[in-house]
C-alpha cells in the first residue's frame, strides 16, 4: 500500500478531544487485557488488531499455526471476503478492499467510536475517528507493544481492513483512517462506524 494511503495517526491529546473467519482461541479476554469490548456484547463494526501475517508473507517472529498460515494463503479476497469482525480474543482472516490477505491477531480495541468525521485531506479524504477514553488507552497498549519492530496494525470495520498504519511512538483518542479516499468512499467507512 503506498504511503499516500497509510496517513497513520493523528497524534492528539486525549484530553483535548471532546467526542461526542477464523479464530485460533476461543478463550474471552480477562479483565486489563487491553480490550475494551462493544456495549452489544458481539464484535463491535470497528477493531484495531495487530497484523500478523499478509498473504504470501509470514511477519518476523510471528510463530503462527501452520493451519493458521494455510488458511490465509487459501483466502479467495476476490470471491468471498469477510464480511464481520471476529470475537476479541480470536485471530481473523481479513482483506482489504484491493483484495489483499491478511492474518490479524486479537483485537486490541473493539468498539468505543464515539463519532466518525469525512476530512479533506491531501489527495483526498479520510476519516477521523474519535474514540472514547478506555479505547483510546487501548489503542496506545497495542500500539505501545508494536513499536520498534516492523508491526503495523489493521483499523478493520465490518471485517474489512481500511487502513494498515505504522506504529508509532504515541496515540491520542482520535485516529486517522484512510487519505486518498474518494469521498463516497470515506462517507461510507464513516457511516459504518456510526
Amino acid at each position: 500500500m503506498r504511503t499516500t494511503r497509510l496517513v497513520g495517526l493523528l497524534l492528539v491529546a486525549a484530553g483535548a478531544v471532546g467526542c461526542a473467519d477464523g479464530g485460533s482461541s476461543p478463550s474471552q479476554p480477562s479483565p486489563g487485557d487491553g480490550v475494551t469490548p462493544s456495549a452489544a456484547g458481539g464484535p463491535a463494526p470497528f477493531q484495531a488488531r495487530p497484523v500478523l501475517a499478509v498473504q504470501g508473507r509470514v511477519l518476523d517472529g510471528a510463530g503462527l499455526e501452520p493451519g493458521l498460515v494455510r488458511r490465509l494463503e487459501t483466502l479467495d479476497c476476490l470471491r468471498k471476503a469477510p464480511t464481520a469482525n471476529a470475537p476479541t480474543a480470536e485471530a481473523m482472516l481479513a482483506c482489504d478492499t484491493r483484495g489483499a490477505g491478511f492474518l490479524l491477531g486479537p483485537a486490541g480495541v473493539d468498539g468505543g467510536v464515539q463519532r466518525a468525521e469525512v476530512v479533506e485531506v491531501r489527495g483526498g479524504y479520510a476519516v477521523q475517528v474519535g474514540l472514547d477514553q478506555a479505547s483510546a488507552d487501548a489503542l496506545g497498549d497495542l500500539v505501545g507493544g508494536l513499536v520498534g519492530s516492523e508491526g503495523r496494525f489493521a483499523v478493520v470495520v465490518d471485517g474489512t481492513v481500511v487502513d494498515l498504519p505504522r506504529a508509532a511512538d504515541g496515540v491520542g483518542a482520535v485516529l486517522q483512517v484512510g487519505g486518498g479516499w474518494t469521498r463516497a468512499e470515506a462517507d461510507d467507512v464513516a457511516a459504518r462506524l456510526t
